[in-house]
């Protein structure tokens, strides 16, 4: 039986809420770190992993199971090729369009500070995805044949 297309949405939507979580406690342990409180930031960097543990059984989940693509770029996961190629996407629809339209809305907006922070964050991806085509071009053949997984 083929699983329904909103399932795979789902579980895409579930991935994104558990990445934010991971990245929202890793951030939440740094700020605990730095104001001292070591137990809490322990149980933050713990609690990330674990996250984002979950977050990666998730993309599992779409690409053995349910036929998903990237919850990011769209584009199919899978090998390292497939991979590579759905990061470059994600990374140069940022670039290209998500920074630069969020960096003219703060100007318009007269949000220097925040433009200029968005701006660096599109360069930032550009460099990204240099670094992501360097390696998808440096790609040699798998040493086995798997499915990609971890």
């Amino acid at each position: 039986m083929e699983p329904d297309q909103s399932l795979a949405g789902d579980v895409r939507a579930a991935f994104l809420a558990e990445a934010a979580t991971a990245t929202r406690y890793t951030y939440f342990a740094r700020v605990a770190e730095i104001e001292g409180h070591t137990e809490a930031a322990r149980v933050f960097g713990e609690l990330a992993e674990s996250v984002a543990c979950a977050a990666h059984g998730h993309l599992d989940v779409l690409r053995d199971l349910l036929g998903g693509d990237d919850p990011g770029s769209g584009h199919a996961l899978g090998d390292t090729r497939r991979n590579l190629a759905a990061a470059i996407s994600g990374d140069l629809g940022e670039a290209a369009e998500r920074y630069p339209g969020l960096a003219a809305r703060a100007h318009m907006e007269g949000v220097a500070d925040l433009a200029s922070w968005l701006e660096t964050l599109c360069t930032l991806k550009k460099t990204h995805v240099n670094r992501l085509e360097q390696a998808l071009t440096g790609l040699t053949e798998p040493r086995f044949a798997g499915n990609g997984a971890p």
